[in-house]
This record gives C-alpha cells, structure tokens and sequence, in this order.
C-alpha cells in the first residue's frame, strides 16, 4: 500500500522562504551536500546557495475550526489544475485542560487569601472581567493554538491567503435532532419553561426506575454535569429520592438503561458553542496577523460539503481545510501525510537540570517494545527518586503510555519545542 506523500519546507542559505518540495527530493539534496537538515518533523531543510523563488504558485491555507481543527496548505498552480496539490495537512488536538486549572488555580489563590487575614468577598473587581469582548480561557486557548500553528507554519512558507469555515450551528436542531420550521422557533420544545417542571411533566409526574408517585421526585443528570452532561430533556430522568441515591456516583453503570427509559443520549454541545462564542475573536486576530481582511477569506459549511462531494474527497478534517480553499484539486494530490499538532504547556512540569542529557523532556523518540514495531513517542517526564533515576516516561501519538524506559532503548528523532509537538 503506497503510502500518503510527505512534503519539505525549504529557505536558502539566506533564511528566504521557497516552495516546498518532496520529502524524497530533500534527502536527495542532503545526501548531496547541496542542502542541510533544519527540522524533522515537519521537514525542513536549508539550501547552501542563495537562491530566488521562481515559483508564482499562490500558497493558501485552510481551517476547519472545531473541537479538532483541521488545517492544510493548499499549493494552487495558475498553470495546470492537476498540478495543484495540498503540501501540508495537519489535526489541532487542542487541550481541553484550562478550565480544570483555571478551578485549581483559584481555589489555591482563595485558600492562600483566607489564611492571610479575611476581607469581604469582593465580586467583578478584575480588570480582565469588565474588559469589553471578554472570551473565557477554555474558549481563547483553542483559538490561540490556531494562531500559534499559522505563525509557526509562516516561517516556512508564504501565506496569500487565509480561508476559514464561518460556522454556525443550530443549537435547537442538534437537541431537537431534526431542522424545525420558522414558526417552531418560536415556541418551546418542552412541556415548561422550567426545566425541572418539564422533565416531570414528561415522565408523567412519577419515577421511572421504581415507578412511584406519591413521593418526593428529583431530576437526575443520566450523564452528570462533572462529565460533560447538559441539561436538556435528552440528558433528565425523574427519580424518587431513594432510586436518585442508589445511581448517584455510579452513573456509568446506570447510563444505557436510562437512557433507554427516555429514548434519550448525551449531545455534546460544548464543541458547538465553543467554535461559535470564540470565532469573532479568531477573525479578529487572523485579519491582524495576516495583515488586513483582503487576506483573510470566510467560507460556509455547504460550500465546503458541496466540494467534497463534487471532487469525490473523503470526508476529515484536513480535508475540509483544504476544500475551504476553494482550490480544486485532484483526490490523488491530496494524500498527504497528516500531522497531529498537540500543543503544549509552556511551563515544563520538570524541575531537573536536563542540559547533560542526550534526550530531554518533549523530545520526539522512537521506542520499540519487546516483539512490536517501533512507536514514535514523546518524553512525557524524567525520573528523579527511587530506583528509576534517569529513565523516561513515554507518550505515543495514540495515548499510550510507557515507562520508565532507559535511555539505551529509545532513538531520538527531533528535539522538542515549548509550545507544539508534530506527530
């Protein structure tokens, strides 16, 4: 099986940014000593002669924001149409994180507060929180990832154009599962506007595990709220206090049963909502980072569908990005080797000196466990107590873990950065 192609980013001996090439033409110009090896992954490699770019290629890229953001760097020839082809396609795992740190870094902050003397609760006294257009952290991150891809990406290549999806969902029709008429807009989906009064009324005023009528009735989140679980009917069962405690902490074992008693499931809608409240801010900062609105392009989801369909290109999310540039391109010049993109913490978790070692914390390794093939993994911590001093704990791109691992076991592929890790 003929594996996807992997381009090379390329500049010259002066830093000026070229066309990528092949993967296989960038080691034949290393081999020859015509070019040295920059990065890794993704591959770049720098000329050792001066050279000006003849290439009047436009260089477009494409985003499909969402709760994994697509991203592909469309080369579109003014030539031929075969020639066009995507040289970069990348998955933005985006961390999911911050809103548990943001909790921890406040209760500690309330704990150190209370311990030193006590004062008032005080309430909408920072400056971030009256600022006007204010994104909340969980939502901003994501948005900054994609901003730190792009001015990574900028370095080795020449950006004409940034095309993105407008998204827009319809909240009413994802927990309605159908597309209401106008006129249904205006009327509530729910038997009372009181959430709680509208679950009971549905479940006709009785429990649905035990049946019982005559006692007290409480709303019960099938999947909880610390797992994601919103409200919406889909999601609510009425229990009597004594069937509410029996489910209580061992949700999991209750979920499909109940879920089965309402015809109900869980709709993640926190993915939905996340890509609309924060894309104004997004377009914000790509229209300042490009450098006006001339450059920045915003396209709908059925034009996106409509070429994929229309192409014949399977459905992902690096291949949205690239059908968002609107650049046609034939199915086989779009098997590239898609990136995953994790970006990082920028403050290491590490407190060892790690300058004496040949593999530090991040580093991208290959680790090849007894009887399986070799795994490309990043070093997620260095053992400093107990009899594992100096050996390795690994992470592969799948989420498996490994360690501790010596350093005699693992072959270093690239030296890790501060803030991405390509995969």
């Amino acid at each position: 099986m003929k594996q996807d192609q992997k381009y090379a980013f390329v500049q010259d001996n002066r830093g000026v940014v070229l066309s990528p090439t092949k993967i296989e033409k960038a080691w034949y110009l290393i081999r020859h000593n015509k070019a040295t090896l920059v990065k890794t992954e993704p591959m770049v490699i720098r000329l050792n002669r001066k050279q000006n770019n003849t290439d009047m290629s436009f260089m477009k890229v494409g985003l499909d924001p969402g709760d994994t953001t697509g991203v592909a760097i469309v080369q579109e020839s003014h030539l031929n149409m075969s020639k066009n082809k995507a040289v970069f396609k990348a998955n933005i795992q985006h961390r999911n994180d911050i809103k548990s740190l943001v909790e921890s870094r406040r209760e500690y902050r309330r704990l150190h507060r209370y311990n030193k003397r006590y004062r008032q609760a005080r309430f909408n006294n920072r400056a971030s929180s009256r600022r006007k257009g204010k994104v909340a952290p969980s939502i901003k991150n994501k948005k900054d990832e994609i901003l730190r891809v792009l001015r990574y990406l900028s370095k080795y290549v020449c950006i004409d154009g940034i095309y993105i999806e407008d998204v827009s969902f319809d909240i009413r029709a994802l927990t309605d599962e159908y597309k209401p008429y106008r006129w249904q807009y205006q009327k509530s989906n729910r038997l009372d506007e009181n959430i709680r009064k509208a679950v009971i009324q549905r479940d006709k005023c009785k429990c649905k595990m035990c049946g019982a009528k005559d006692t007290q009735l409480e709303v019960h989140h099938i999947t909880p709220k610390r797992e994601g679980g919103n409200n919406t009917l889909k999601n609510l069962i009425t229990l009597c206090s004594e069937c509410h405690k029996s489910v209580t902490g061992v949700e999991d074992d209750y979920k499909s049963y109940l879920y089965s008693l309402i015809d109900g499931k869980q709709i993640p809608l926190a993915p939905a909502m996340h890509v609309m409240i924060g894309k104004n801010y997004l377009y914000q900062q790509l229209r300042q980072f490009i450098g006006g609105d001339s450059y920045v392009y915003l396209t709908t989801g059925g034009d996106t569908a409509n070429s994929r369909l229309d192409w014949n290109i399977e459905k992902s999310h690096s291949n949205d990005a690239a059908c968002i540039t609107d650049v046609r391109c034939l199915p086989e010049n779009l098997k590239t080797y898609v990136y995953t993109i994790k970006p990082q913490r920028k403050k290491k978790k590490t407190k060892q000196n790690t300058s004496n070692l040949a593999i530090r914390h991040r580093d991208l390794v290959w680790y090849t466990p007894r009887g399986r093939e070799p795994i490309k993994c990043y070093v997620t911590a260095i053992m400093q107590t107990g009899c594992c001093v100096g050996k390795y704990k690994l992470k592969s791109i799948d989420g498996e873990r490994f360690g501790p691992i010596a350093e005699s076991s693992l072959r270093k592929i690239q030296q890790g950065t501060s803030s991405l890790m390509f995969v």
